[in-house]
């Protein structure tokens, strides 16, 4: 029995391996892939052929719906000529009747031959009754519809709502992060003040230890300096009985000198080492400074009574 192939709205050619919208049209999954290749699952694109909303599936376009009634049998397409026209078989004859059972117009020889024992009506009656059944399905279509788009719609706003709380997140982890850079900077500077405070009294500390040895040296050398001065100036200078008179005094007080200041104490200077802390391990990738994210609830799927 021929078929009858339904056609692609994008390729304009019979339909292949066909995906079914929520909108109800159908279109090659092929043809559907090229359309969303920009796309990702989750993303809502619009209908190629009615602009209606549909949202691409985890697994991609391949796991939308597969239409499996992609083709009518001929039979239907006979039936939608409608009657007036004459019979192929009784060609004098013209199409008046329906065949219920067959699902095909026919012509009244038609119903005392090969359908008498069918149930028929006239075409007139049949397609009242027809009618009648397709007002009905539209009605439940329509409503059907009207459910899934108040889904649709409650699915964008719930999505809008977590677009919209994800991003005041991230502004808090963002305010979060400049202020701890602010809190550490300021806590730098503050241990790094007294760390310089403490090298400050060292360095006073050393400078004054220097000061005082200086001292002492200088005191050590102006007096011996002096006495070798006195005692060069009686031995060259002075006459006999001023040899006489002072030699003996001024010889005690050069061996109190020399009793006093045997040899100069050696003096080194202090070394510090700064030995700074190890931040590679006070900010290991285990220690979180920030915060972290929880889900708050279930986002699962809503449903909605049509």
């Amino acid at each position: 029995m021929a078929s009858r192939t339904l056609q692609c709205a994008i390729c304009l050619d019979d339909i292949n391996d066909p995906r079914i919208l929520p909108c109800i049209h159908s279109f090659c999954l092929g043809c559907l892939e090229q359309c969303c290749r920009d796309k990702l699952p989750g993303d809502e694109v619009p209908c190629p052929e009615c602009r209606a909303g549909f949202v691409i599936p985890k697994n991609g376009v391949a796991g939308l719906t597969v239409r499996t009634h992609s083709s009518e049998p001929a039979i239907r397409a006979r039936c939608q000529r409608g009657g007036g026209g004459y019979c192929e078989e009784h060609e004098d004859e013209r199409i008046k009747m329906y065949c219920f059972e067959c699902d095909m117009n026919v012509c009244s020889m038609c119903c005392l031959e090969s359908h008498k024992t069918h149930k028929y009506e006239r075409i007139e009656t049949a397609a009242e009754q027809f009618s009648t059944s397709i007002d009905d399905e539209i009605e439940q279509v329509t409503s059907r519809i009207e459910c899934y788009r108040g889904a649709s719609a409650q699915v964008e706003a719930e999505n809008y709502k977590m677009l919209d709380n994800i991003k005041s997140i991230k502004l808090e982890v963002k305010k979060r992060s400049e202020d701890l850079v602010e809190k550490l900077k300021q806590l730098a500077d503050r241990q790094a003040k007294d760390v310089l405070q403490e090298l400050q009294s060292l360095k006073s500390a050393a400078e004054e230890e220097v000061n005082s040895h200086t001292e002492t040296l200088r005191l050590a050398l102006a007096e011996m300096e002096s006495l070798r001065t006195s005692l060069e100036e009686l031995r060259s200078k002075g006459s006999p009985s001023d040899m006489t008179q002072a030699a003996n005094g001024m010889l005690v007080v050069a061996q109190e000198l020399l009793q006093t200041y045997v040899s100069p104490s050696e003096y080194r200077s202090p070394s510090y080492n700064f030995t700074s802390v190890n931040i590679d391990e006070l900010l290991s990738d285990d220690q979180n400074f920030i915060g972290h994210v929880d889900k708050v609830n279930d986002s699962g799927n809503v449903t909605i009574c049509c």
